[in-house]
């Protein structure tokens, strides 16, 4: 999507952000990457040898069957599913050559289901495609994921599935490949859902006494029995079953009694045994997981010190179970503490490592955390306060680094918020990219307990990372928060001033609520578009209009001019030319005497191209010179977007038949987009600026084949094709019909 121009620009801004699946599949696109996104492995693994051997049954079946294997296990809370099926990939991982591509399929909590689009875009991203050259809905996207798979076995883990329905979009394309699904329901529905592909269902059960004894004495770093006394070992047999077979459970007992405060294991037994709680757990058999769970966490949570078991009952307050070691760090109060508590609660097994830099919780031990936290109501108020402003700042300071643009929110207008806090560009979006989840959870969070300012906030902080990385159905379902939030604040004004016979509200200082209404509608109007796709563009179109309502009513110029100029946008990919060139013309005209130099050579820009496509060749060629000569005289000048007009004035000139027009402004635009360098130069990426420069050599190669000269004109499309491969760009698919189908 091209540049808005709400006071400034987005570095990043791909043309091809709207492709369809015809264009997708198309060629022999292949994925560029091999994925490896399971989480670490357990170290140890006790038992499970009926499920690994399940799943090595399934996995050397492969190859006799059309679709992909798709074993499902199940299983209570506390298991081992995930532990069992990650130790298990990491033996079996090599025999699948395509990668090992994994997903938590309820990463908001239990029963909570994670939205298949937002998995398969991060499959097909984790494969090596330009998420800006996606399919927008969910049905291609999942044609191109497949085909993307087709080439080579993959295996894929799809971990705490919550319904069928997440499960068939996801199956890969290569007959050899394989789904391991894991599950605390039985998905009965599967077998419908999947009616070609035969799912197996393996049952995971407790661990037995025996198994559940060998985890525990080797948690509590006993090698051998004979370490214990013949009352030591009784007293461990008696307790063993307490556990219920759970290995989170037996897990974080075995840490508890390693810590040499506890005793030893035989005096930790002897404490556990004396508690009421596990003697009613050792005799009553329906649910005893109820008891032995509870207790066991409650009898670690009340060994750790103050400190650290606040910052466990602080954890339980983050929106999913696993977050950034620097929230630990935030929590504990400095990182010289947060390492300490790290090591505490990694080391009593309350928390594991599933990523560098990253930590998690059983999802169970977060459900007991946020329970504890809970308990105080205002600990618990100022802490998800805390927690939340922690994000903010971090998004806010991604947006920032990201974009020169205009914004409302406040915290932009404060620079000590968001200064510091990281180094650079790319820092910032791969702190945010984990987090991901968090960040939409977070808003959605916020937006239920009525904080409908800090949603609004959030949305437009936000709004950088999400055009970046193009997590097109997360930042969509932001945005659409923010909307609803926005809407809320103006019906509150209204109640406020009908109460106030008609008087001023808000605060000294504070953002009509009309206004906030109009750059909600703005956000949400830019993600569709951004998204893509019919039923996408749509909806943008009819966002853009309601953002343009509202800034009229408010009296904001700036956002009026992006209004139109998103409708301008919209009407070119609905194929109305004329209509996108009316309203960029518009948006000129509503800035004014408003100083904006850097939306004036954008809307320049998006005229030349409206202009292009309603064929008025010396309209298009005279304002894509424009805006060039614009994008060079600004105070920075934007190296990247004089390299974009340049190459869209050649194509002009293409169209016009005036191919020797053409050569010379696309020699300056290559010249420009190599001067970028890396890793970042204004208005590019070490990955934008690669594509931006293949884009025009093969319009160089088709201005060159225009005049006749073949060879120069083969030389830029394969140059321009080797470009595309390496960022698995489906550019590659015209680049190569124009070679005659070379590979």
């Amino acid at each position: 999507m091209d540049n808005s121009i709400s006071g400034g620009s987005f570095r990043d801004v791909i043309q091809a952000a709207h492709v369809t699946v015809r264009q997708c599949v198309s060629g022999e696109v292949r994925a560029p990457r091999v994925p490896l996104m399971a989480p670490a492995a357990p170290g140890r693994l006790v038992d499970r040898l009926p499920v690994r051997a399940a799943l090595d049954r399934a996995a050397d079946a492969r190859g006799e069957r059309a679709p992909a294997k798709v074993v499902v296990v199940t299983g209570p809370p506390g298991v081992g599913k995930t532990g069992a099926v990650l130790y298990w990939s990491s033996l079996r991982g090599a025999d699948f050559p395509g990668g090992v591509l994994y997903a938590d399929m309820s990463p908001r909590g239990a029963l909570q289901p994670a939205d298949t689009r937002a998995v398969l875009e991060s499959f097909v991203g984790a494969l090596g495609t330009p998420r800006a050259e996606m399919p927008a809905d969910e049905a291609p996207l999942a044609a191109y994921y497949r085909h993307l798979t087709a080439h080579e076995p993959c295996l894929v883990l799809l971990d705490d599935v919550v319904t069928a329905a997440q499960v068939a979009p996801l199956l890969p394309g290569h007959p050899r490949s394989m789904v391991v699904v894991t599950s605390r329901l039985l998905l009965a529905g599967l077998r419908g859902a999947l009616p070609s592909s035969e799912p197996e269902y393996v049952r995971l059960a407790g661990l037995d006494d025996e198994s559940c004894r060998e985890l525990f004495l080797h948690s509590a770093g006993i090698t051998a029995l004979t370490q214990l006394t013949d009352h030591g070992r009784e007293l461990v047999r008696t307790v063993v079953p307490a556990f219920a077979g759970l290995p989170a459970a037996v897990r974080i007992a075995g840490a508890r009694a390693a810590d040499p405060l506890e005793g030893g294991v035989e005096e930790f037994a002897r404490r556990l045994l004396a508690l009421p709680t596990v003697q009613e757990a050792l005799t009553v058999s329906d649910d005893p997981h109820t008891y032995s769970l509870h207790q066991v966490f409650e009898d670690s949570y009340a060994a750790l010190d103050p400190v650290a078991a606040a910052v466990f009952r602080r954890l339980g307050l983050n929106p999913t179970p696993e977050f950034a070691d620097a929230l630990v760090d935030e929590l504990a109060g400095d990182p010289d503490t947060g390492a300490r508590v790290r090591r505490t609660l990694l080391g009593g097994n309350l928390l594991e490592r599933p990523a560098p830099g990253r930590c998690r919780m059983n999802g169970l031990l977060h459900e007991y955390a946020g329970t504890l936290a809970r308990a105080d109501s205002g600990e618990a108020g100022a802490v998800a306060a805390r927690i939340t402003d922690w994000y903010l700042r971090r998004a806010a300071a991604a947006e920032v680094l990201v974009s020169s643009r205009w914004r409302l929110s406040h915290v932009f207008s404060e620079p000590a918020y968001v200064a510091g806090v990281f180094r650079t560009e790319t820092e910032a979006l791969d702190a945010l990219e984990p987090d991901r989840e968090n960040a939409a959870a977070l808003t959605a969070r916020e937006f239920a307990h009525g904080h409908d300012h800090t949603v609004c906030t959030l949305t437009e902080a936000l709004r950088g990372f999400f055009f970046r990385r193009k997590h097109h159905t997360l930042w969509v379902e932001v945005c659409e928060l923010g909307v609803r939030a926005a809407e809320r604040m103006v019906a509150a004004d209204a109640r406020a001033g009908e109460a106030a016979g008609g008087g001023v509200v808000g605060g000294e200082g504070a953002p009509d609520a009309v206004l906030v209404l109009a750059r909600c509608h703005y956000e949400l109007a830019f993600a569709l578009f951004d998204q893509g796709g019919a039923e996408s563009v749509e909806r943008a179109r009819r966002q853009y209009g309601l953002a343009l309502r509202q800034a009229r009513a408010a009296g904001h110029i700036r956002t009026e001019s992006t209004a139109l100029e998103g409708l301008g946008q919209v009407a070119l990919e609905q194929g109305q030319p004329q209509v996108a060139l009316d309203h960029f013309r518009q948006a000129l005209d509503a800035l004014g005497d408003l100083p904006h130099p850097r939306g004036r050579a954008l809307l320049k820009y998006h005229m030349g191209r409206a202009a292009s496509a309603a064929h008025l060749h010396e309209e298009a060629a005279a304002s894509l010179l424009g805006a060039r000569h614009r994008f060079a005289a600004l105070p920075e000048p934007d190296r990247y977007n004089e390299a974009r007009a340049l190459t869209r004035y050649a194509q002009a000139r293409l169209a016009a038949d005036r191919a020797d027009e053409a050569v010379a402004p696309l020699d300056e635009a290559v010249t420009l987009l190599q001067g970028l360098g890396a890793p970042k130069a204004e208005g590019a990426t070490p990955s934008a600026a690669p594509k931006e420069e293949a884009d025009a050599r093969l319009t160089r190669g088709d201005a060159f084949a225009a005049l006749g000269d073949v060879r120069r004109a083969r030389e830029d499309w394969q140059a321009a094709l080797d470009t595309y491969r390496r960022l698995g760009s489906v550019g590659a698919a015209g680049a190569r019909e124009r070679l005659g189908g070379e590979r």
